[in-house]
């Protein structure tokens, strides 16, 4: 009986441990033109260890997500995504100069070991001579906000976790580098962190933390709820 416990205590928390170290992604070029369509790849999975889940398998209500593209002059619409084999992708194309925002707010309408799942996942794309994006949902309370979207390698970058609408200090967070490297900065006081890309390629940001305050769910209950907001940004 022991041993048999001991199998299913270990099974759910496998089961625990994966979902929890699963994200949602944007891909996208980091630079993008008028006139031209920009294509848009939308992922779950793990990222670091380079296996997204296919797009098929996606569990609870993942494949309801709405993608909301920002325009720089701040009016907003959701893209009509399709799936693909390991994605979701979508497309635009831009009208005018400045940064496009990619938003993803998503509330996962399952339960997991007793905790509510609020994914967050953000890119950015710069159209000629721009400002920084700053238009960020409203529901989105964890998010990694960068100083500028466009990176070059060996230019040091500055980003601040923003997390209910405060900045969030001595936080650590990951990043992965093209060759699936990892560093884990920590925020400063002001949730600041910085990080010097030093190989081109695509660059993924991630943060999480736990909300301990409990709550229900369409009539189920939960005891925490998990904010786990993702960042991603290619460097030329």
């Amino acid at each position: 009986m022991k041993s048999r416990l001991f199998l299913i205590t270990l099974l759910l928390s496998i089961f625990t441990s994966s979902v929890f170290s699963h994200a949602m992604w944007i891909e996208t070029l980091a630079k993008g033109k008028k006139g031209q369509a920009q294509e848009v790849k939308i992922f779950f999975g793990e990222y670091e260890s380079g296996k997204p889940d296919s797009a098929a398998t996606w569990f609870s209500n993942l494949k309801e997500f709405k993608l909301v593209l920002t325009a720089p002059n701040g009016t907003t619409k959701i893209l009509s995504a399709s799936p693909d084999v390991f994605f979701y992708k979508a497309n635009f194309t831009p009208d005018q100069d400045g940064a496009y925002k990619l938003s993803i707010v998503h509330e996962v309408a399952a339960v997991y070991d007793k905790a509510k799942i609020e994914y967050y996942a953000f890119a950015d794309v710069s159209v000629g001579k721009y400002k920084t994006n700053t238009n960020y949902p409203v529901a989105a309370v964890l998010t990694i906000r960068p100083e500028k979207h466009t990176l070059a390698t060996g230019e040091t970058s500055a980003f601040q976790l923003i997390y209910n609408k405060a900045p969030f200090a001595k936080q650590k967070l990951a990043i992965v580098n093209p060759e699936n490297k990892k560093i884990e900065p920590e925020t400063d006081a002001d949730g600041k962190f910085n990080f010097k890309p030093i190989l081109k390629g695509t660059y993924f940001l991630e943060a999480f933390t736990e909300d301990k305050n409990p709550g229900k769910l369409d009539g189920k209950d939960y005891e925490k709820t998990w904010h786990l907001v993702t960042y991603t940004t290619q460097v030329n």
